[in-house]
């Protein structure tokens, strides 16, 4: 990644140098490198496409930061907060295109129309989100379909990629690409139960901040559905007033309904259901830690 990112101008090397000193989880490029080795691909590539999709990820959470007017990320300062967004959504575009020409000059066309098509379903959740925020019609259908979309996608890219090196057969590289979409799902709904759980210290970012943009994560959709007249109530008024005696009104009523668990427990379900497809590999150590990474990340706190 400083390699791809290296540039001859203090400005570029600059933004490019706050991106690599605030790394987050590196989960994908650490998901593609595990993969690899599990199906016994050593080369370089996985490094070049390790870089790339984090690259996309990084870029995706770029413009998210611009589109939600987020000011905290991984406990720092977004860098929309701290310059203008014109600035934000080009520097998200340079990083697309940076993505991009690392593929590109890797040479796998299936590879590379793997990342495209990511990419682009990515670009179409985001659109399909932005569309029903502060809506109150949003349902669990357009909610997964978005999170397989924005989420779960980049995560099978990754897998899926790693099978390819490895020059797997079609059976093996459908089974890696589903284990990585269903643990991109049980990653996300971790997240949307932490963003009601935890606080802001422990996330990094806002508590609760999808509700404050407008969306409806699977623990108010599960609200909505057990108490719909209240729920609505409580949520339009929140969007209206954004008062902190209406959020602990709404974390009540889940508790009441044990919604949050109940998310959870779903989250844990799709962590299974990843675990399942890698049965019918052959056993190595790094099987031992695939196994182990789904329920390490249903079980995180942040």
């Amino acid at each position: 990644m400083a390699r791809a990112l290296h540039s001859d101008h203090d400005y570029l090397q600059t933004l490019h140098g706050n991106i690599l000193s605030n790394p987050g989880k590196r989960l994908r490029p650490a998901l593609l490198f595990l993969c690899s080795k599990f199906l016994g691909y050593s080369g370089d590539l996985a490094a070049t496409y390790a870089a790339t999709f984090e690259l996309i990820h990084t870029a995706t959470l770029i413009h998210d930061d611009v589109i939600d007017g987020a000011v905290v990320r991984r406990g720092k300062a977004t860098l929309n907060e701290e310059g203008r967004n014109t600035m934000t959504v080009l520097y998200g575009d340079l990083l697309y295109t940076k993505a991009n020409s690392m593929a590109i000059q890797a040479g796998n066309l299936q590879i590379l129309r793997i990342i495209s098509d990511v990419t682009e379903r990515m670009v179409e959740g985001e659109l399909l989100q932005e569309r029903i925020n502060f809506s109150l019609d949003q349902n669990q259908i357009t909610y997964f379909d978005i999170l397989k979309r924005k989420t779960a996608s980049l995560f099978a890219g990754t897998t899926e990629t790693a099978a390819i090196l490895a020059d797997c057969d079609s059976r093996e590289t459908k089974a890696m690409r589903e284990f990585g979409f269903n643990l991109g799902i049980s990653f996300q709904l971790i997240d949307d139960y932490l963003d009601y759980m935890e606080s802001e210290e422990q996330l990094g970012k806002p508590s609760m901040s999808d509700l404050r943009e407008g969306k409806l994560t699977l623990p108010m959709l599960r609200l909505l559905e057990a108490e719909p007249d209240r729920a609505r109530t409580l949520t339009a008024r929140f969007w209206q007033h954004s008062q902190d005696s209406t959020l602990q009104e709404i974390m009540d009523l889940m508790h009441q309904h044990e919604i949050l668990e109940k998310v959870r427990q779903e989250a844990a379900a799709y962590a299974d259901a990843a675990i399942q497809y890698l049965t019918p590999f052959a056993h190595n150590a790094y099987k031992e830690i695939l196994n182990q990474i789904p329920v390490l990340m249903a079980n995180r706190r942040k």
